[in-house]
């Protein structure tokens, strides 16, 4: 009797041994399962940054270049046209020198659109908030949306990182309400709660599901807006609204100088 009472006290403190190993096992598989999910999260969010960051640098080597080199090129032809143009005295070759020269302006302001566009001169100079208001001005001048800048708070201080970043988000956003949103008047609020800098978007257009679009859809810019907003840590919020559309971009405070 003893005998058998040994084995069974032999085979519970096996059996609780191998359980306690496969369980420290199991722990120890989902540690490192765990650990590598976290790295390979770190590494898609680094090569993200780095991307974007890439694409900024090139948006201001180009924009740059066009500037500097393009258009000093263009502004000497437009010169070289004009010297021409006194030396002859023929009306017609006048006319010619004329079709030139409004081709050269067209092809300079074009030049300054893309320039512009690629990388908003003001962002870097004056903020976020000047940048914004210079942009949006010029929406409402080439569409038909009335689009107004209200500012919170006298200072808004962004790194130039974070200032680029929510600039290009609201550029995408409001990209979708020319095209897609049937909107004839937006408002872009700039503030400060307790602990986030937020930009809230309000328009008058057709509702706008983000959550659904960044599953469903096949276009890039919902998704090149959520891979920006990650790369700053913001929150997106869309709130439900009667009419149009209500998107809030909330960033902590602490983040707004990274």
């Amino acid at each position: 009797m003893e005998g058998a009472e040994e084995i069974r006290i032999v085979f519970w403190l096996g059996t609780l041994g191998m359980l306690f190993l496969a369980f420290g096992l199991l722990s120890l598989v989902l540690y490192y399962q765990n650990h590598f999910s976290k790295m390979k999260r770190k590494e898609t969010e680094l090569l993200l940054k780095t991307s974007l960051e890439t694409e900024k640098n090139e948006r201001r080597r180009i924009a740059a270049d066009l500037h500097d080199s393009v258009s000093g090129d263009l502004n000497s032809i437009r010169n070289y046209l004009t010297i021409l143009k006194k030396k002859d005295t023929s009306a017609e070759n006048h006319e010619i020198f004329d079709e030139i020269r409004m081709g050269v302006e067209m092809a300079l302001e074009n030049t300054r659109k893309v320039s512009y566009n690629l990388m908003p001169p003001l962002l870097e100079t004056f903020g976020l908030v000047t940048a914004l208001k210079d942009y949006l001005d010029g929406l409402s001048r080439k569409t038909e949306i009335a689009f107004r800048v209200e500012s919170e708070t006298e200072e808004v201080t962004l790194s130039a990182a974070v200032a680029y970043e929510l600039f290009r988000i609201v550029q995408e956003l409001t990209t979708n309400m020319i095209k897609y949103g049937a909107v004839s008047e937006a408002t872009v609020i700039l503030g400060f709660t307790d602990t986030n800098f937020k930009i809230m978007i309000v328009d008058n257009g057709i509702p706008f599901n983000f959550a659904g679009l960044l599953v469903t859809s096949k276009g890039t810019g919902v998704k090149n807006i959520n891979s920006r907003l990650k790369i700053i840590g913001a929150e997106f919020v869309q709130d439900t609204v009667e009419k149009g559309n209500s998107f809030t971009i909330l960033l902590k405070k602490e983040k707004c100088l990274e």
